[in-house]
């Protein structure tokens, strides 16, 4: 399959001179990217009855799995909406815009959380991981990563510039810091 042809569309569209598609499709996108390859790498360490070693016994890999698959698909929703988001925004007046940069602004806490729910996921399952694949979730971890330094990026930006704070950016901080080294 040539996934190239598939990806250059909305390659070429982030790289125009225009507002959309930007950063926060751009995070989103990172974090599925991310969240695929820690899936790949709990599939290839999964035994027979789906069960992976790890530290909190209740829980098997498929259940690993299907939160790592709901959080990737909320978020993968996400690559279209923040690009129509901005636009709305980037084109409406006083009351709209506001409201619309809460939305958006949502949107993107919404991800950054996300990110945290990863962090957490990847850490009870890490050690189960087979040495074959490792490189592959570490590399998952590493976009998700990305995505929430994405996250605090675009809120930061929208402080500049809407002189719109958001008061969980210390909190994204403090987690982007914390798993700076998984």
């Amino acid at each position: 399959m040539n996934y190239r042809k598939r990806f250059k569309k909305y390659l070429d569209d982030l790289s125009q001179r225009r507002p959309s598609p930007g950063g926060g499709s751009a995070l989103c996108l990172n974090f599925c990217l991310g969240v695929s390859l820690i899936e790949k790498a709990i599939n290839y360490s999964l035994d027979k009855e789906a069960k992976l070693p790890i530290r909190d016994s209740k829980l098997a890999g498929g259940r690993y799995l299907m939160r790592l698959g709901k959080l990737k698909e909320e978020v993968y929703l996400y690559i279209d909406l923040d690009s129509q988001l901005f636009d709305k925004v980037m084109k409406a007046r006083a009351k709209e815009r506001q409201k619309l940069l809460k939305r958006s602004e949502k949107l993107i806490v919404d991800v950054a959380r996300a990110c945290e729910s990863v962090f957490s996921l990847a850490k009870g399952v890490e050690s189960g991981i087979k040495k074959s694949i490792i490189s592959d979730f570490h590399i998952g971890l590493e976009f998700v990563r990305s995505a929430l330094f994405g996250c605090v990026a675009n809120l930061e930006a929208n402080t500049k510039i809407f002189g719109r704070s958001n008061k969980y950016m210390g909190d994204f901080k403090k987690t982007l810091n914390q798993w700076q080294k998984f």
